[in-house]
């Protein structure tokens, strides 16, 4: 019964790791390979804290002290990696990571003085409470479970908040994401200190049950063994990495007893292990839980929660129209905002130059050109995800030329793309929640702090999504995966998620292209709608019935610079204009 306690134990040891290593790979879709590291900083440290009389702790620290002090130098180790990872990608914070995970196994074999080398700690207490020890493996399994459902429900409430949503929009598309206010740098250093803390905690365990911490149980093995923990439950699913550490923490023990013929044990335990996996990446490559599989009753709650909220809105009429604005807008034919000789450069290739015009509230502008004209160009300088050479960009009077991508939607600004960038592995209903501004559960402290508060805020978050979902007429497929909509139907939710924002100023890149008549009646029908509230819109568009139909005011791009602006029939009469568009 003990050896069946002890594996136990080890199965509690490596589902903290697997759930920490989901935050980074799965939720976050940050690859790194240093998880080991953390796993063996947080294990060295409480060594060395627990037992005293070294470089660093002249006298062992309490149980309590040195698991805190253990779980945050985990934590803070994390940061190590963040900060450079900011300015690479994913290729290279692989690199990144295993050279981190190389130093820091080099620093346990070699500072000899402080770690003792190959020898490592030994000695490590046992963790003690008023008295309490678990000193026998049934007792120990008892304490390492009960860390297991704390990391567990703390991992749950992070991933299963607007913070979790947060953290797959992210993962998705990391622009798409700026610009709707999400803080990308912030969110990155803060997953891998969470994920590192948590590693860190798995760390103490260990060291608290073995007594023993060297280096060759934190080489870049584990973090592969832990990897392979993910793929096989599945990334992204709480669940999954449940499953996938009990699986292969119990399997392999369980074919330490298969003999075939004259071959050892550990021969046919690896061939057997080897090939199981081989299978299930074959058959199963998305694990064996995928990211939105939930428990029956967990997903019949979350089916009926949705249908509730839409019964809610039927019965209080038609969806409410356009989402008030943010309160920044100035008076209906006044300038909210205007862009002052812009110029920006790319090398040899001028995509702006000394580019002005203005744009007014409650007006469509249109922006059309050749291609190559510089439309998106403009576009990408006035959300500040391009800085211009020169020139001003200014919003109701403030300057917002050095103004960064995620702060503009706090300015009451918003954008579409033009390969729509929709985050495709969220349902349609969280596409649009995702977009609400002001979202407070989108802190990690009070998505696990004040969980009364984040339900409460959800619920309201919900309802306004699905009411937007009516205005566009997605509400029957709320629940689907943005993959699985048609092209139309992704069109009209890259709309919506605007709506969500409930900005002032929307720009709309190309939002008609490839539209058949009806879905354009729809789109531009909601365009209009939103003019007539007082929106700002400018469109880029192709289309020049489109143009000359629904625009106030067209701008015509080319070269970089302003040509001409003007009312549409004046614009689309120029004979000159219509040579450089046309190219005859």
């Amino acid at each position: 019964m003990d050896y069946l306690f002890h594996v136990l134990v080890f199965v509690c040891i490596f589902a903290i790791l697997a759930a920490s290593y989901n935050l980074l790979i799965g939720f976050s879709g940050l690859f790194s390979m240093a998880h080991a590291a953390f796993y063996g900083i947080g294990a060295y440290v409480y060594a060395l804290a627990s037992t005293g009389h070294n470089l660093i702790f002249p006298a062992p620290l309490p149980f309590p002290a040195a698991l805190v002090l253990a779980v945050t130098v985990a934590a803070a180790s994390g940061v190590i990696i963040a900060l450079p990872a900011l300015r690479v990608n994913s290729d290279y914070l692989v690199v990144l990571s295993f050279g981190f995970q190389t130093v820091v196994v080099g620093i346990f074999l070699n500072w000899i003085e402080l770690t003792g080398g190959e020898g490592g700690v030994t000695g490590v207490p046992r963790p003690g409470l008023a008295g309490l020890r678990p000193d026998t493996p049934g007792t120990f399994l008892l304490y390492a479970l009960a860390w297991t459902a704390l990391a567990y429900t703390a991992v749950w409430r992070a991933t299963g908040t607007p913070f979790g949503r947060m953290l797959r929009a992210i993962r998705d598309d990391q622009i798409a994401a700026k610009s709707m206010g999400k803080n990308v740098v912030r969110v990155k250093i803060l997953m891998f200190c969470a994920a590192g803390g948590l590693a860190g905690l798995a760390g103490t365990i260990f060291a608290q049950y073995v007594r023993v911490v060297d280096p060759n149980s934190f080489r870049l093995s584990v973090t592969i063994e832990i990897l392979a923990m993910l793929i096989l439950g599945g990334t992204a699913n709480v669940f999954g990495s449940a499953l996938g550490a009990v699986v292969l923490s119990v399997l392999p023990e369980a074919l330490r007893f298969l003999h075939v013929g004259d071959s050892s044990a550990e021969q046919v335990r690896q061939i057997a292990f080897g090939a199981m996996l081989i299978l299930i990446l074959r058959f199963r490559p998305q694990g064996l839980l995928p990211e939105y599989w939930l428990p029956g009753f967990l997903r019949r709650r979350g089916e009926r929660v949705v249908q509730e909220a839409l019964n809610a809105l039927e019965a209080a009429g038609p969806a409410t129209g356009a989402a008030p604005g943010q309160g920044r807008s100035p008076p209906a034919g006044s300038v909210l905002m205007r862009v002052d000789n812009v110029s920006k450069r790319f090398g040899g290739i001028q995509a702006l130059k000394d580019f002005s015009t203005t744009l007014e509230a409650g007006k469509i502008t249109s922006l059309i050109g050749p291609n190559g004209a510089g439309k998106t160009t403009a576009f990408n300088v006035i959300t500040g995800f391009l800085g211009a050479d020169s020139g001003t960009v200014t919003l109701a009077g403030r300057d917002i030329s050095r103004v960064k991508p995620h702060e503009m939607s706090g300015l009451g600004v918003a954008r579409s793309f033009q390969n729509l960038r929709l985050f495709y592995r969220m349902s349609a209903l969280d596409n649009v929640m995702v977009a609400v501004q002001g979202q407070e559960g989108e802190s990690l402290w009070r998505s696990l702090l004040f969980i009364g508060a984040t339900a409460r805020e959800e619920n309201e978050t919900r309802r306004k999504a699905l009411d937007i979902l009516r205005q566009v007429g997605l509400h029957g497929k709320a629940l689907q995966l943005a993959e699985n909509l048609s092209y139309a139907e992704e069109k009209l939710l890259a709309l919506a998620r605007m709506l969500a924002m409930e900005a002032d100023l929307l720009l709309l890149d190309e939002p008609g292209s490839g539209l058949d008549p009806a879905s354009l009646d729809t789109m531009f029908g909601m365009v209009r709608r939103l003019a007539r509230a007082g929106k700002t819109v400018c469109i880029i568009e192709h289309n020049l019935d489109v143009i000359k139909e629904l625009s106030d005011k067209v701008v015509f791009l080319d070269e970089g610079r302003s040509l001409a602006e003007g009312p549409p029939a004046a614009i689309l009469r120029n004979r000159e204009l219509a040579e450089r568009y046309f190219g005859t």
